[in-house]
């Protein structure tokens, strides 16, 4: 299942190109079609979908965000760029579809100041439409209008909540991308007449035979294709490279957010073109809170830091953490150590059993590793009354879907039987409070460890292998005594 030669296609696209055949770098042109089959086979007889594309979103007036694709429309197209729509059409083709396109068509005088776009002849000629149209919404109203009037079933995502319309200054025309799409929080109701909205919703949501896309392209995605598990193994060998970095540099008066510089710098020079989420940088205490992403402390000495952090790469996340003594002399003390190793070992017992062979889930890995760290803190004289572990040591979840989306493919249950390609983390923590209820040694230490990990058929592969774990290995990187990653 999983590639020896994973990097087989990616070397060719250092440096910004990608392989003759990769519509991106490390996914062929052909791996988006056959999802975009298998969705459409999925369906039934008369299926229409329609997919938005994200839109551009600002930070304030025209000071805009880099622009990510919204994961579903990126997954059937490796299109990445705003605006852009597309419905889809089951028919008895050889294709089995008909897929419509909508873009921005191209602009000299745009290209000029933010480069070259798809347009519509490369919708087509790249990205595999049988037509393209123009994004005006006037455009993609009476297309979807037209495409309706003959369809049996609606696969789409609505917004969960629609308010009242209202005219605004920045809309004064009905859009139907605003609607299923909106490009802010509140811009659900941006529509210049009441009709037209109430028109929309009547046509979308009052019909029995609706349906959520998402669910559909979930299942597909939740199970990755070899090229979608090199590209996260790469992914994770560059996120590995940086955690090590950061091993090396941390030290008693640095800021948090140096450490955070060293990470982001490291994955931005292996060819990362973002975080896949705000990272964690927790020194001290910081580290008994789980979501802490102020990383503006100062870090002390014979603390740890523990790091939670990973780049997303060519459209797929990766996702991290690991805890790293802060003492000058790169070791852990005896109460930091007897922690670390009991997280080491719960996660390697509940990652030997994320196999497709075990008949397991995350609901149940989750549980195993409640069960395994209850055993090792009463070895180590901890007095866990009924629930304490949970609500107070151990608050999160072991496991969540990892791929395209940091919390990948949300639709699929936790109860759901582990399958070969699946990509899950596995990540064990402890967070011991300043409580007279816990041995004194322990109180104020906060600390996780997290790796990737792919189903095999009978054994994980973890993707996420590059970044130290091993105590030895940690403390020997923390202390300088391995060599510099290239």
């Amino acid at each position: 299942m999983f590639p020896l030669d994973f990097r087989r296609g990616w070397d060719a696209a250092k440096g910004g190109g990608v392989a003759y055949d990769h519509l991106t770098p490390g996914i062929p042109a052909a791996e988006y079609e056959q999802r975009r089959r298998n969705l459409m086979d999925r369906l039934p007889t008369g299926s229409v979908a329609v997919l938005m594309g994200a839109r551009m979103k600002y930070m304030s007036q025209n000071i805009f965000y880099k622009f990510r694709q919204e994961s579903n429309f990126w997954y059937l197209t490796g299109l990445e760029e705003p605006d852009c729509a597309m419905i889809l059409v089951k028919n008895s083709s050889q294709r089995g579809y008909n897929m419509t396109l909508f873009v921005t068509p191209r602009q000299q005088q745009r290209e000029l100041w933010d480069g070259p776009t798809c347009g519509l002849d490369a919708a087509v000629k790249v990205f595999g439409a049988d037509s393209a149209e123009p994004n005006d919404p006037n455009v993609l109203l009476h297309v979807l209008k037209t495409t309706l009037a003959d369809a049996e079933h609606l696969y789409v995502d609505l917004p969960a909540q629609v308010t009242n319309p209202r005219q605004t200054q920045r809309s004064q025309r009905f859009s139907l991308h605003d609607f299923l799409a909106p490009p802010s929080p509140t811009g659900l109701d941006l529509f210049s007449r009441k009709t037209d909205f109430e028109n929309l919703v009547r046509m979308l949501s009052d019909r029995r035979n609706t349906h959520s896309l998402q669910r559909e392209i979930n299942v597909l995605r939740s199970r990755k294709s070899k090229n979608e598990l090199a590209v996260m193994r790469q992914a994770g060998a560059i996120s590995g490279a940086a955690m090590t970095e950061v091993m090396r540099a941390v030290r008693p008066g640095m800021l948090e957010s140096e450490a955070q510089a060293i990470f982001e710098f490291e994955c931005a020079r292996r060819g990362s073109a973002r975080q896949a989420y705000v990272p964690v940088f927790a020194s001290g205490r910081n580290a008994l809170k789980i979501h802490y992403v102020r990383n503006d402390c100062v870090v002390g000495d014979k603390q740890v830091m523990s790091v939670d952090a990973g780049c997303e790469l060519a459209g797929y996340a990766s996702d991290i953490t690991r805890t790293m003594p802060t003492a000058a002399d790169g070791k852990f003390t005896p109460a930091q150590r007897d922690l670390y190793e009991v997280l080491l070992r719960v996660l390697k017992e509940c990652t030997s059993l994320a196999t497709a062979h075990q008949i397991t889930s995350l609901s149940n890995l989750h549980r195993r590793s409640v069960d395994l760290l209850a055993s090792e803190l009463r070895a180590l004289g901890f007095s866990l009354s009924l629930g304490t572990l949970e609500r107070t040591l151990y608050p999160h979840y072991l496991s969540h879907w990892l791929g395209i989306d940091l919390h990948d493919t949300p639709t699929i249950d936790r109860s759901t039987i582990l399958e070969e390609g699946m990509v899950l983390t596995i990540e064990p923590g402890l967070y011991i409070p300043d409580d007279a209820a816990f041995p004194k040694e322990y109180r104020g230490i906060g600390m996780r460890l997290e790796d990737d990990v792919a189903i095999g058929a009978s054994e994980p592969y973890i993707l996420s292998a590059d970044a130290p774990k091993e105590l030895v290995d940690v403390e020997a990187v923390c202390s300088g005594r391995l060599p510099r990653f290239p």
